[in-house]
């Protein structure tokens, strides 16, 4: 497993994130294994959201015993700030922890910054006073979004969608957020199912050294699967450019 320093926070963590969206789907039991067999397998980055029903409960009780070794991603996706404390309370809670690695605000329309109408970033600073959240971090679809975020040096980390199907612009990303210091988390790595081809995606978000990637997985299979990607790499050879280079072509 390789282990990557998340920008400013100085976090060490997986270069494989495990999200935790897929788990919605499974009992508790067997969301608990597949945390369980992803932290044995290296995994010591776990990405949630208050809004996935029951699963941040699931993963705190597979984290409980293990706090100090992990570090923990959640998000809200309120545009209120008060409604926003209610989430991280409720995440605080349902984790079983006392305090959130990396909280992030979600906005598509705009930057939410210190003193604005909507309250979220003043609310945030108020938690990571008091040591309820350590960094804050923005979740966006909009490029315009991430790149304003990157150059505010308001957010720790940026968690965007990067994929083999991103253009040039969105991939200029990983550069600023480098040379900012800022921690950035690829996620819809699979393009929300279009990839199929998981080698190719895997190898193709590898090559980017500062790029933590966030991935699913609902059964043990998937989990497995991932953790022998970190093993054993893609090589990046002609053959694989070339393979890659047929993907987006059929997809256009």
């Amino acid at each position: 497993m390789e282990y990557v320093t998340l920008g400013r926070t100085n976090l060490m963590v997986s270069r494989s994130s495990l999200g935790t969206k897929l788990l919605q789907d499974v009992s508790e039991a067997d969301a608990v294994e597949i945390l369980n067999t992803a932290y044995d397998g290296g995994i010591n980055f776990f990405d949630t959201s208050s809004a996935y029903s029951d699963v941040e409960k699931k993963l705190g009780k597979a984290i409980y015993s293990k706090r100090k070794n992990v570090v923990i991603s959640s998000g809200t996706k309120a545009s209120l700030g008060k409604d926003a404390i209610c989430d991280v309370e409720n995440s605080l809670d349902n984790l079983n922890i006392d305090f959130i690695d990396i909280y992030h605000i979600s906005s598509e329309e705009y930057l939410p910054i210190p003193g604005s109408d909507d309250g979220l970033y003043n609310e945030m600073l108020k938690f990571r006073r008091d040591g309820k959240i350590k960094f804050i971090g923005l979740t966006t679809h909009n490029i315009s979004v991430a790149n304003e975020a990157i150059e505010s040096g308001l957010y720790d980390v940026v968690r965007y969608p990067i994929n083999i199907f991103s253009s040039d612009e969105e991939l200029e990303l990983i550069k600023k957020a480098e040379k900012s210091d800022i921690g950035l988390s690829a996620i819809k790595t699979l393009c929300s199912g279009k990839i199929k081809n998981i080698p190719l995606a895997f190898g193709f978000l590898r090559q980017f050294e500062n790029l933590v990637s966030v991935w699913g997985a609902r059964n043990i299979d998937e989990i497995n699967k991932l953790i022998y990607f970190e093993s054993n790499p893609p090589t990046i050879d002609d053959k694989f450019k070339e393979e890659l280079q047929e993907l987006k072509i059929s997809s256009n």
